[in-house]
């Protein structure tokens, strides 16, 4: 294989790989061995596909991702909740042709939040009051493009400049380290750890919310439009006031797509297999450790399209931290509630104690993201590439931002954007 893998190849392999579980699943019953010798398959198609890309971007991390994904997803649909290829039946319990199955089974197999079925996810975001004015039963179809479609090209105007300052940001740094080398500018105390951790900040809060928000909801729009419903297509991302605890940041306000697969895989991993007794403080937090684990051995596979070494453990690092920040957390709300209890009727916290949760969790991820974010800063010329192509070539940055600014309030005044 060259030095670089390109896109197509990494199609190529997430499409395999979505296929293969699909058939198995069709064509083989609940206990058969084939199910069982899937998995290996699956992940050394995953480690085939752990080579460095020219230009890494969301679309290329998205084929890699999936594809890890797929294997959590498919030892929960094929082992640990097997599911059989008639199983999948229409609304009057006849079975489906072999192609409307394999369908459902892509279905089942890439939508890993399971909207509208018994499987779905807790906690999905709601949808806006916006759509509920008229009917809160009903989402109109028009009504859900036209908001939709105006959100998504705005979150694409801000990818763009975001992509733009990133990069000249990124070649500045790289002056300033020269400079500091060369002793032409002073040293500020802390700027080596304050300046991370807000970049991370703004990463996570902002950037990386925008990014993911934006190519689900083009897919989304997409899907509406070929007449799939609107209500399968609820937000992707919570919102920023339910930010006051770790638990709330990955459980409420982060999205959902590696919930299910990684709940599956450490539930029966902590009580199948270690049969630890539930519930119990030891069962708790395996799942807790098993969650991050593999969601941190995840990332570390996407790690591998900037050439970063599996064997740096800074990612790893960063997603097992979250175990003991949840530890502390969990130890003192529970120290509080013993010692004063709750202070408004409905068990919520009161403002200020949402307060203090908010700084607790900017606090946590301020210290902790530059871990994972390190391999992002490697090389500052290979910037990720945030959106498949930009306008800021043919329109000034300042008439851009212009743009931005006014279709913020458009969206917040006209179609009652939320945060």
């Amino acid at each position: 294989m060259d030095q670089y893998q390109t896109d197509g190849w990494l199609f190529a392999l997430a499409v395999l790989q979505g296929l293969i579980p699909c058939v198995v699943l069709l064509t083989t019953p609940k206990r058969s061995a084939l199910r069982y010798l899937c998995i290996p398959c699956m992940i050394w198609i995953v480690s085939q596909m752990m080579y460095p890309v020219q230009a890494p971007g969301y679309i290329s991390t998205n084929f890699l991702g999936s594809s890890a994904t797929f294997v959590l997803t498919a030892l929960d649909l094929l082992l640990i909740n097997p599911q059989a290829g008639k199983d999948l039946v229409d609304a009057n319990t006849n079975t489906k042709s072999f192609s409307s199955r394999l369908f459902q089974a892509v279905k089942v197999l890439t939508c890993t939040r399971a909207i509208n079925t018994p499987r779905q996810v807790k906690n999905v975001p709601p949808f806006p009051a916006y759509y509920g004015k008229r009917d809160p039963k009903v989402i109109p179809r028009g009504r859900f493009l036209v908001r939709e479609t105006a959100i998504a090209i705005w979150q694409f105007l801000v990818l763009d400049i975001v992509s733009v300052l990133a990069s000249r940001q990124a070649m500045n740094d790289q002056d300033e380290e020269s400079s500091v080398s060369s002793g032409l500018q002073w040293d500020i105390p802390g700027r080596e750890l304050i300046a991370p951790a807000i970049r991370a900040l703004i990463t996570w809060l902002v950037v990386s919310r925008i990014l993911i928000s934006f190519y689900y909801r083009v897919a989304s729009i997409i899907f509406v439009s070929l007449g799939d419903s609107p209500s399968n297509s609820p937000p992707v991302m919570g919102r920023m006031a339910d930010i006051y605890t770790l638990r709330n940041f990955w459980g409420k306000f982060w999205h959902q797509f590696l919930r299910l697969p990684l709940t599956s895989t450490s539930n029966f991993l902590a009580r199948d297999v270690l049969g630890l007794p539930r519930p119990s403080f030891v069962e708790r937090y395996t799942n807790v450790f098993i969650v991050f684990f593999f969601s941190g051995l995840t990332h570390v596979i996407l790690d591998s399209l900037r050439n970063v070494s599996p064997w740096d453990f800074q990612t790893m690092s960063f997603f097992l931290s979250f175990v003991v920040g949840y530890m502390i957390e969990d130890g003192v709300q529970g120290l509080w509630k013993r010692t004063l209890g709750s202070q408004n009727d409905n068990g919520l916290p009161v403002w200020w104690q949402k307060a203090l949760g908010f700084c607790w969790v900017i606090t946590w991820l301020g210290v902790t993201s530059p871990w994972y974010f390190r391999s992002a800063m490697l090389k500052p010329e290979e910037q990720m590439v945030l959106v498949p192509f930009s306008v800021a070539g043919f329109i000034s940055l300042s008439v851009l931002n212009s743009i931005v600014i006014g279709g913020g309030l458009v969206l917040k005044f006209v179609f009652e954007g939320e945060i």
